[in-house]
C-alpha cells in the first residue's frame, strides 16, 4: 500500500485552479462510493486556510449543530475572538456562512468542503436558497470563501445544477470522479509485474479503496482471496453494500448484472435471463450506467440509429464478484477461502473473453487515447471497438478509431492477443481481413498488434505497424492522467 497520495493529477490540478482564483466561489464534485473523493478533497486542501465536515442522516438541527462544530474546531485557533464568537453563536445557517465568509476575508481565503453534501438538503429543503443568497452576497462583497459540494448520489448532485435548482449557474467548477486509469491503479501495487497488475486490474478495477487494501508482497490470488473470497473479507459483501445503498430495487438491479456477467449482452437476453418485462428494462439500464456499473457498446462506425447496441458490465470488480465469488457462496462459507483462486478463478481468468482479454483491450484503448499524438495529429473519433452486426460471420476489431472525417478519413486498427505465445503474422493478416470485412477498401493509416507475450521474430515493425507489448502498455508516460 503506497503511503502517499496517488493519482488525480487533473483533478487536482483543477482544484487548485478554483481555490486560486479570485473571483470563484462554488465547485461541485461527484462520484460513487469508494471512488476516492473524500481523499482527494482533504489532499488538495491547504492547511490553515480550509475546513471540511462529512454530513450524515440526521434531523435539521442535529447537521446544523455538526456543521457548526467543525467550522469552530477548524478555525477558532486562526481568527480573532469576535470572528470565532460569530461561528459559536449562529444559530441558522445564514449568519454561520456570512460569518464563514467574513473567516474567508480575514484569512485571505477560506475553503470549505461539505462532503455528502445531499444529506443536509434532504433534511433541511431551504439550504440551497440560503446558499444562493450567501453566495451571491459574497460575490458582490469579493470575499474569497470557496465553497466544494460533494456527494455520491449522482442524480442528486446533477439536480443542484439544473435550471429549477437555485443553485443553478453558481457553480463555477464541476468535476465527476470515475475509477483510477489502469496506469494511476498499478502505482498502489508497484512491486508486481505487467501481467499481474492486468489481472489486478481484471479482478479489482480502479475504484482507489479497494486498490488501498491491496499488499503487493504477495500475489493476486492471495490478495483476492483475502479480500473478497474470504466469507470475512473487506470486499466480500461490497457488491450487495452498493446495490443496496444506491438503488431501490436491488435484487431487480442484481438479476441484470448477473445476467450480463453470464454473457447475456443484448436487450432481449438480458430481459429473459432476469425475468423483466421489456418496457421496464431500460430504467433500470439507464440507472446502472449513471452508476457506471453497466456500459453500453455500439460498432464505432455505427450510426445513432443503429440497432446492434451490447451491454457489459464496466466495473471489472462488480463483473469478477459475479462470476467467481456469487455462483460459489455455499462453498466458500464451508470451505473457506484458501485455495478458491485455483479452483474458481485461475481455470478461466485468462480464457473467458470477458475477463482478463478484455480488460487487454480495454488498456490497450487507453494506451492508444495516451499515445494518439504518435499516430495521428487532427480531429479524430472515438476510440473503441468495430463491431459486427447480428448474423454477420466474426469480425470484430479490438481498437478502431476515425481519423480526419469525409472523403480524406483514414483509419487506426488493432488486435489485441492475449496468449501466451507470441504473436506472429496470422495475428496481422486476421486484423486486415476483418477490417476488409468492415471497411471494405477504407485507408488505414496504423495497424497495430498488442501482444501479451511479445512477437514473433519474423514480424517486425513496419511503416504502417506498430507492435506494442504488455511492458511498454505499462511503462510511465507522460500523456494525460485520469479522467
Amino acid at each position: 500500500m503506497p503511503p502517499h497520495f496517488v493519482g488525480r493529477d487533473r483533478q487536482l490540478a483543477a482544484l487548485q485552479t478554483f481555490y486560486n482564483a479570485p473571483d470563484t466561489h462554488l465547485a461541485t464534485l461527484r462520484g460513487r462510493r469508494r471512488v476516492g473523493k473524500s481523499r482527494l478533497l482533504l489532499h488538495s486542501l491547504e492547511p490553515g486556510r480550509s475546513a471540511y465536515h462529512q454530513a450524515a442522516q440526521l434531523t435539521p438541527d442535529s447537521n446544523f449543530g455538526r456543521f457548526r462544530e467543525d467550522m469552530h474546531a477548524a478555525l477558532h485557533a486562526l481568527l480573532p475572538d469576535d470572528l470565532a464568537s460569530d461561528l459559536t453563536h449562529a444559530t441558522t445557517w445564514r449568519p454561520l456562512l456570512l460569518s464563514l465568509a467574513q473567516a474567508a476575508q480575514h484569512l485571505g481565503r477560506l475553503s470549505i468542503v461539505i462532503d455528502e453534501f445531499p444529506y443536509l438538503t434532504r433534511s433541511d429543503p431551504t439550504l440551497e436558497s440560503v446558499l444562493q443568497e450567501v453566495l451571491g452576497r459574497i460575490e458582490t462583497l469579493g470575499q474569497p470563501l470557496k465553497l466544494v459540494l460533494c456527494g455520491s448520489s449522482i442524480s442528486q448532485m446533477e439536480a443542484l445544477l439544473e435550471h429549477s435548482s437555485p443553485l443553478f449557474g453558481r457553480s463555477d467548477l464541476n468535476l465527476t470522479l470515475h475509477p483510477m486509469d489502469y496506469l494511476e491503479s498499478a502505482a498502489f501495487t508497484p512491486a508486481w509485474s505487467p501481467a499481474e497488475l492486468l489481472h489486478a486490474r481484471a479482478v479489482f478495477g480502479g475504484m482507489p479503496r479497494y486498490l488501498s487494501l491491496l499488499d503487493d508482497r504477495s500475489g493476486v490470488g492471495d490478495n483476492y482471496e483475502r479480500l473478497v473470497l474470504d466469507p470475512d473479507g473487506a470486499l466480500h459483501e461490497e457488491t450487495t453494500r452498493l446495490l443496496n445503498a444506491e438503488l431501490s430495487e436491488p435484487r431487480v438491479y442484481a438479476s441484470i448484472l448477473m445476467a450480463v456477467s453470464q454473457g447475456r449482452t443484448k436487450a432481449g437476453e438480458i430481459i429473459t435471463a432476469a425475468g423483466l418485462p421489456p418496457s421496464s428494462l431500460q430504467k433500470y439500464l439507464e440507472r446502472l450506467e449513471e452508476l457506471g456499473l453497466v456500459q453500453r457498446r455500439r460498432s464505432v462506425n455505427a450510426t445513432p440509429a443503429a440497432k446492434n447496441l451490447r451491454y457489459r458490465l464496466a466495473d471489472p470488480f462488480i463483473a469478477s464478484w459475479h462470476r467467481y465469488a456469487l455462483p460459489h457462496l455455499s462453498a466458500l462459507r464451508v470451505r473457506g477461502s484458501q485455495g478458491a483462486w485455483a479452483r474458481f478463478v485461475a481455470p478461466t481468468l485468462d480464457r473467458d473473453p470477458a475477463a482478463a482479454p478484455a480488460t487487454f483491450e480495454d488498456v490497450s484503448r487507453a494506451w492508444v487515447a495516451r499515445h494518439m499524438d504518435e499516430f495521428w495529429a487532427g480531429e479524430h473519433g472515438e476510440i473503441g471497438t468495430l463491431i459486427q452486426g447480428s448474423g454477420q460471420q466474426a469480425a470484430e476489431l479490438d481498437v478502431a478509431c476515425a481519423l480526419g472525417r469525409g472523403q480524406q478519413r483514414r483509419w487506426l486498427l488493432g488486435e489485441c492477443k492475449w496468449q501466451e505465445q507470441p504473436v506472429d503474422h496470422w495475428a496481422l493478416r486476421q486484423l486486415q481481413d476483418n477490417a476488409a470485412r468492415h471497411l471494405g477498401a477504407a485507408e488505414v493509416e496504423r495497424w497495430l498488434l498488442f501482444s501479451r507475450a511479445g512477437f514473433h521474430a519474423s514480424l517486425t515493425a513496419a511503416p504502417h505497424l506498430r507492435l506494442v507489448t504488455l511492458d511498454e502498455l505499462y511503462a510511465p508516460t507522460a500523456g494525460p492522467a485520469g479522467r
